[in-house]
């Protein structure tokens, strides 16, 4: 709870702030302009799609390259305390449940953790696979403009993931993935092993095509809320300038941050659609719309699941 007050605080802050910046008498102006309603439906219905889509991921991650089953009850559990309470109260956010619920279905510690660091890759595969598509979008001007100091960097993910293929070679991948020596090295081993996860996910549309599937799903859903938001207070950005501006405003995913990234997200998220061509106040109204879909309302739901995943701690966390 006193975590929970603390990120409660921290928003509110961010966005006092943000608004003091903009200028009291815009935003009060556009907060009571007409505004239709039904886009708070969408913001809903694109939340439910990425949760959606999560729980199919958690479930392929779970059971690639032999691994335990996860039934179908636990991964919307584990997906909405990750989103919620657990995402804001655990210093290694909504992961922590996910590596609670791989033990549950019988993997040992390292193999847990292991799906867990999958997780975390596939995660930012995906979503910079989305933000580089929308690079390339506006760097030949198809949906819209952005200098090449915007849309360039995305050029990054392309060695990333070389590298990536190169460690997970299956020639290679069980030598580098083996275990020993200090810390550095055994997460190094773990990291190898997590990433060849993903890699039989990628090259296993048949078996594994779903979780993938899920994932982009998530980041759509996700995406998608925020459009809405911004389609509420009659914002307008082109869709490759919200891909890109989301991506840069979510370098770290508010399950990757403790307490959720409250007062960080909104203020990053905000300044990316500005930096991207959208108008100030209204780009803040969205960001503070979208947040309480994306992390205040996820809270409060996952409040129903706080003695099961408190039970799962007590099994799992080594005191």
């Amino acid at each position: 709870m006193a975590v929970i007050l603390v990120a409660a605080g921290a928003t509110i802050a961010a966005a006092m702030a943000l608004a003091w910046y903009a200028g009291w008498s815009r935003v009060l102006h556009l907060v009571f302009e007409k505004h239709s309603w039904a886009w708070l439906l969408a913001c809903l219905a694109g939340q439910i799609v990425a949760y959606l889509g999560y729980v199919l991921t958690i479930r392929d991650m779970a059971r690639v390259d032999g691994g335990p089953e996860l039934d179908f009850s636990a991964s919307v559990a584990t997906v909405v305390a990750g989103f919620g309470v657990f995402a804001a109260t655990r210093a290694s956010g909504g992961f922590a449940v996910d590596h609670w619920a791989f033990r549950d279905a019988g993997a040992t510690q390292k193999e847990a953790t292991r799906r867990v660091l999958g997780l975390t890759f596939l995660e930012y595969i995906v979503l910079s696979a989305g933000a580089l598509a929308a690079s390339i979008l506006l760097y030949f001007n198809l949906d819209g403009r952005a200098s090449d100091g915007v849309t360039l960097p995305s050029l990054i993910i392309v060695p990333i993931i070389a590298v990536g293929l190169w460690l997970t070679a299956p020639r290679r991948v069980d030598r580098l993935s083996r275990v020993r020596g200090n810390w550095l090295k055994r997460t190094f081993a773990d990291s190898v092993a997590g990433a060849a996860r993903v890699r039989s996910l990628l090259t296993s549309p048949r078996s594994h095509g779903l979780g993938v599937l899920g994932n982009a799903l998530y980041w759509a859903g996700d995406i998608f809320c925020l459009w809405a938001a911004i389609q509420l207070v009659d914002g307008h950005i082109t869709v490759a300038k919200l891909v890109l501006a989301y991506s840069g405003g979510y370098v770290l995913t508010r399950r990757a941050l403790p307490a959720g990234g409250a007062g960080f997200v909104e203020i990053a998220l905000t300044l990316a659609l500005v930096g991207l061509g959208m108008h100030y106040t209204r780009a803040l109204l969205s960001v503070l719309v979208y947040r309480l879909f994306n992390f205040w309302l996820p809270i409060i739901l996952a409040l129903g699941y706080i003695p099961a995943v408190r039970d799962l701690r007590a099994r799992f966390v080594r005191v």
